[in-house]
């Protein structure tokens, strides 16, 4: 395949733009007080307009955007038509500044009576009929609206924090209903795969990648435990037709090959993993953002030529990077030299198409809240000097 070169863009989450929504699993931590209070997010629901001009002016072409299914069903078979108007108004708005919209259905937070009291994408009738009842309706009301469809955001990831560390909602710490978490997840993807290819807009998985590492004495072992965790479940699915998630039975899925259009990651920053499996930051000396992790850009270069060796012939983009830190000045200095590994494959035939920053514009960061940065610009809407290199070199 032959690429002029990458496109450019940002990314945020729903949870981030607006805030956790009423009905959504994170509210009950929101009222237990197991995470800091999110309010209306930065405010993008209000603002949007201005939100997406601003967005548009640091010369990006794209902006991923999360539809709240919270928001748009706040209860089982009850749509809510103000949220949906006011979706429909947001991705007009970003046609309208320029911008080529990637609408993603699940970013972080699910409804509470879908992934709680419902079991969510473990129930075979949520996943196959409440979740595609939902991706059909949303594919249908925002036709002509929205350029790439994503709809999970990095399947195994959720399944994780969610069902093995217990970091998000749910919060359970059970491995083997981990292990089922993460195929139910991989599956609901392709269920919502299977309707959106019906229609002419692209579909792109989105995965959590970070690079392993060894921590301490030699623990090849345990890294290779953590890779057949997080990479091989999706990459033998999509390459191979095989869903092998640890702990789980093989399932042989011919119709799983080849799946999606364009194959997203995230990757903020490389982990390191000791004998016993605990995750550390990686190198263990080395500077933290403010959760604790070190990014290091060359990493990038070496994830996107792992995965086109991978899945050879198969279009990537970087969905999702981003420094949490209020350090604007590192973040320019490690946002420059990601530009350049990312533009460095492109022209060495990795096929990469795409880069989008996490986040344009500073908002809530689930557990860390208000505390930590992500953003090109801040929640005063003032340009960073961050967003000021993008904009002067893309």
């Amino acid at each position: 395949m032959t690429h002029s070169g990458p496109w450019w863009g940002t990314t945020s989450s729903s949870l981030q733009a607006e805030g956790v929504a009423p009905a959504a699993d994170w509210s009950r931590w929101e009222r237990d007080k197991r995470v800091p209070p999110s309010g209306d997010g930065n405010g993008f629901a209000t603002n949007h307009v201005d939100d997406l001009g601003l967005i548009a002016q640091l010369g990006v072409s794209h902006v991923r955007i999360g539809l709240e299914w919270a928001r748009l069903e706040p209860e089982p078979g009850r749509t809510d038509a103000t949220a949906f108007d006011r979706y429909d108004d947001i991705l007009t708005s970003a046609k309208r500044a320029g911008l080529r919209t990637i609408a993603t259905l699940h970013h972080g937070s699910l409804p509470g009576w879908f992934s709680e009291d419902a079991v969510g994408y473990l129930d075979d009738h949520g996943r196959d009929y409440t979740w595609a009842t939902h991706v059909d309706r949303c594919a249908e009301r925002f036709d002509g609206l929205v350029d790439t469809w994503v709809p999970i955001d990095d399947p195994v990831g959720w399944a994780i924090r969610g069902f093995l560390l217990g970091t998000r909602p749910p919060g359970r710490r059970d491995p083997e209903q981990a292990a089922r978490a993460i195929e139910a997840a991989l599956l609901a993807s392709h269920v919502a795969w299977q309707l959106l290819r019906s229609g002419t807009t692209p579909v792109m998985a989105v995965f959590g990648t970070p690079t392993i590492f060894g921590h301490g004495e030699e623990n090849d072992a345990q890294r290779r435990a953590w890779h057949d965790l997080l990479f091989t479940p999706w990459i033998s699915a999509i390459r191979d037709g095989e869903l092998r998630v640890p702990g789980r039975p093989t399932r042989e899925l011919a119709e799983l090959a080849g799946a999606f259009d364009l194959i997203g990651v995230n990757h903020d920053h490389p982990i390191a993993v000791d004998r016993s499996g605990n995750v550390h930051p990686y190198p263990g000396a080395a500077r933290r953002t403010d959760t604790g992790f070190t990014p290091i850009p060359n990493e990038i270069g070496e994830l996107l030529s792992y995965l086109a060796s991978e899945l050879p012939g198969r279009d990537l983009v970087v969905a999702g990077h981003g420094i949490p830190t209020s350090d604007d000045e590192w973040r320019e200095q490690l946002l420059q030299q990601t530009v350049d590994i990312v533009r460095d494959a492109a022209q060495h035939d990795v096929p990469v198409v795409g880069y989008l920053h996490d986040t344009g514009i500073d908002g809530y960061e689930g557990p860390y809240g208000f505390a930590t940065q992500r953003g090109l610009i801040g929640r005063d809407r003032e340009l960073k000097d961050s967003g000021r290199w993008l904009q002067e070199n893309l």
